[in-house]
């Protein structure tokens, strides 16, 4: 029989509820931004794609130390400069994160683990 590893589902359980609250926190962002109602009326949705997108940081960084320097971490860097942005330059910026985090959350295991520093796969 096979082995269930709780360590793993742990992380799902927590990764997945988090992934879905941020999608749906930025797409609520994005849609504001290039619909352009007052920038009051977006503030709640800036904390929480901001809030969750930090958790999910820190969720993604714990699964290996080689993380920032991976393909899927500097996805996230680069993702993470542009949602900075979206208060200074505006839509084109919010469409821009919302674009570089899809890619890179679907990009192949191979271009996700590939580190800068190693110049291979790293585990």
């Amino acid at each position: 029989m096979a082995q269930i590893d709780l360590h793993f589902l742990g992380k799902k359980a927590i990764g997945i509820p988090l992934r879905v609250a941020h999608l749906g926190a930025m797409a609520m962002l994005v849609g504001g931004r290039v619909l352009a109602p007052a920038h009051a009326s977006l503030h709640s949705w800036q904390l929480l794609t901001a809030a969750t997108g930090a958790a999910l940081l820190v969720t993604e960084a714990s699964h290996s130390r080689h993380w920032v320097y991976q393909g899927r971490g500097l996805m996230v860097l680069a993702h993470v400069a542009l949602a900075g942005l979206v208060a200074f330059a505006g839509s084109g910026a919010a469409v821009a994160a919302l674009v570089v985090g899809a890619v890179g959350s679907h990009l192949p295991r191979s271009v996700r683990w590939w580190s800068l520093r190693h110049r291979r796969v790293v585990e």
